[in-house]
C-alpha cells in the first residue's frame, strides 16, 4: 500500500521545511508544502491529498475562511489546523468550519505525528465502515458491474479507491469477465467522466493501421495517407484512453507507448511536432505478461508502467453466488430492450445455471439469458430454454477424434485415430480434397476458439500470417467474428 500524501500550508518556508522533517522522521508519509494559501484549490484538483495541515495564522486569507472552502470542495478531506497563539474561541470557531482536529504545538513531532495519525485513522474507519455499510445495504453494482461475491466486491473497492486518481490501471482476466465494464467504472465514477472515453482493440488492426489508430497521422505520412488524421491520444484529451488486449501489441508500438506514458506527448506520424495530452490510460489483458517478457514479446519497462494499479476479474466458475444476480440483471436488461416484459427463472433452470462451468464467462451467461427469452413463449424461463448449455460440450465430443478446447494452452485439438477390435487402425474411404477440406476448416475453428475469437492470436497459433488465415477462411466459409458475437 502506498504511503499517505499530507499537504502543509503555511506561509513561511522554514516553517513549512521544519513540520516536513518532524513528520517524516517519525512517520513514512509523504509531504508537499504550500506557501501561497490561494494556489491550495487548484492544487487539490491536480494532486490526490490524503491529509491537509493548515496554519490558522495566514496573513493572505483567514485560515477559517479557507478550512471552510477545502472542506466545502472535499468534503471527505480531513483538515487538520495547528496554531501557537489561537484562542479557544478561534479553535471552536476552526472546527465548525471543519477543521476535525487541532495541535496547540505543531513543532512537538510526537504531538504531531499523532494528531495525522489519529486524523487518518478516523479517514480509514470511516472508508471501512462505508464498504461494509454498502455490502450489508445490498450496493451490489458498480457501473456496468454486478455482483455479491467477495471478489467482486473487491474489484467495487478498488474501483472506488483509484477512480478519482490518474494512475495507470492494468485490468486482467479472462476473456468475458467485463474488463471493458471495469475501464468504463473508473472513468465515469472519476473526475473526467464528462470527458471523452477513448477505446482501442489493440488485437484488432494491424501493426502499421495500430499506430495510425493511436497516434494519428499526418497527409502524406504514407500512400493511403490522403488527409490527416487525428489518433486516439488526441481523441481522449482530457479524458481516459482505455488499451484492450494490451498483450498484443508489438514491440516497436510498445516503445511508442512507452514515450507517451513518460512524456505524456504524441507524434502523429509524418511529423516531427510533439503534441501534449492530458489523458489517463487504462489497459487489458487476457494474456500472462509475465511469460510473454521472459519470450521477449513484451517489454519489462511498459509492464511496470502499466501495472501501477492491477485489479484481477475472478472467472465466473469460481464465484458463483453472482449468478442469480447477473440472471435477473440480464433479465430486466434483456427483456425491456427487446419488449418482452418482466421473466423469471424457474428453480431447475437455475440450477442448471449454477451447474455449468461458463467457459465464457459473464458475456456467455448474457448471450445464454438473451437466447432463452427468445425461445420462451411465456415469462417464466425453464430448463428446457436452457437445453442448449447441455449440447455445448457434447456437440463438439460428436466429432471424431476431437476433444474440446478451454485454451491456447490446450492447442493444437487433440485428435484420435478409430481402431479396429484387434487393434489396428480403421481406414475410412472416400474423396481426399473434401476430407481435407473439412480437417482443415476444423482445425482453424478450434485455433480460433482457443484463441477466444482474436485473429492475430489465433494465426500465431497456426503459423502462419493474419491475412492467409482471412484468406483460408472465407474459402472455408468460417465466421471470424464467432468467438465474439
Amino acid at each position: 500500500m502506498t504511503e499517505p500524501t499530507l499537504l502543509i500550508i503555511g506561509e513561511k518556508h522554514s516553517t513549512l521545511e521544519t513540520l516536513s522533517e518532524r513528520i517524516r522522521s517519525e512517520n513514512p508519509y509523504r509531504v508537499l508544502t504550500e506557501s501561497n494559501p490561494a494556489n491550495v484549490l487548484d492544487r487539490l484538483e491536480r494532486e490526490a491529498v490524503d491529509l491537509i495541515l493548515c496554519d490558522m495564522e495566514l496573513s493572505q486569507v483567514s485560515g477559517l475562511e479557507l478550512v471552510e472552502k477545502i472542506r466545502d470542495a472535499h468534503r471527505d478531506l480531513p483538515v487538520v489546523v495547528y496554531s501557537e497563539s489561537s484562542t479557544a474561541e478561534e479553535v471552536a470557531a476552526a472546527m465548525r468550519k471543519g477543521a476535525t482536529h487541532y495541535v496547540a504545538q505543531p513543532h512537538d513531532p510526537r504531538l504531531l505525528a499523532a494528531a495525522v495519525d489519529f486524523a487518518l485513522s478516523n479517514v480509514r474507519l470511516a472508508s471501512e465502515v462505508e464498504k461494509l455499510k454498502r455490502r450489508l445495504g445490498g450496493d451490489h453494482k458498480l457501473g456496468g458491474l454486478v455482483g455479491r461475491s467477495a471478489a467482486m466486491h473487491r474489484v467495487f473497492d478498488l474501483i472506488r479507491e483509484v477512480c478519482e486518481v490518474d494512475s495507470t490501471v492494468l485490468i486482467r482476466g479472462e476473456t468475458g469477465t467485463g474488463k471493458e465494464l471495469v475501464a468504463r467504472a473508473l472513468h465515469f465514477e472519476g473526475p473526467r467522466s464528462a470527458k471523452p472515453f477513448v477505446k482501442v482493440n489493440c488485437a484488432a488492426l494491424p501493426e502499421t493501421l495500430l499506430e495510425s489508430e493511436l497516434f494519428g497521422h499526418e497527409r502524406g505520412a504514407f500512400t493511403d495517407a490522403k488527409q490527416m488524421r487525428v489518433g486516439k491520444f488526441e481523441l481522449a484529451n482530457g479524458g481516459t484512453i482505455f488499451l484492450d488486449e494490451i498483450g498484443d501489441l508489438s514491440l516497436s508500438t510498445q516503445i511508442k507507448l512507452l514515450n507517451v506514458l513518460q512524456d505524456r506527448e504524441v507524434e502523429r506520424l509524418g511529423s516531427n511536432r510533439r503534441i501534449p495530452v492530458n489523458i489517463r490510460v487504462i489497459t487489458a489483458t487476457n494474456r500472462n505478461l509475465e511469460q510473454l517478457i521472459q519470450e521477449g514479446h513484451f517489454r519489462i519497462d511498459l509492464y511496470y508502467r502499466l501495472n501501477v494499479v492491477p485489479i484481477t476479474i475472478t472467472p465466473l466458475r469460481e464465484r458463483g453466488e453472482d449468478i442469480p444476480l447477473l440472471c435477473a440483471h440480464f433479465l430486466d436488461k434483456i427483456g425491456s430492450r427487446l419488449g418482452k416484459g418482466a421473466f423469471t427463472i424457474t428453480d431447475e433452470a437455475m440450477a442448471l445455471l449454477l451447474s455449468h462451468n461458463w467457459p465464457g464467462n459473464v458475456r456467455e451467461l448474457e448471450n445464454a439469458i438473451e437466447r432463452a427469452i427468445l425461445a420462451t413463449s411465456g415469462t417464466e424461463i425453464g430448463a428446457e430454454a436452457f437445453s442448449f448449455l447441455r449440447h455445448l460440450v457434447s456437440a463438439q465430443s460428436d466429432v471424431p477424434g476431437w476433444m474440446p478446447l478451454s485454451g491456447p494452452e490446450n492447442f493444437p485439438p487433440q485428435f484420435s485415430q478409430p481402431r479396429s477390435d484387434s487393434g489396428a487402425p480403421v481406414l475410412t474411404t472416400g474423396p481426399l480434397k473434401p476430407a481435407l477440406r473439412s480437417f482443415e476448416k476444423m482445425f482453424i475453428e478450434s485455433a480460433l476458439s482457443a484463441a477466444g475469437g482474436h485473429v492475430i492470436r489465433a494465426a500465431r497459433m497456426l503459423k502462419i500470417d493474419r491475412t492467409t488465415l482471412w484468406k483460408k477462411a472465407r474459402d472455408l466459409g468460417i465466421n471470424m467474428h464467432a468467438e465474439r458475437e
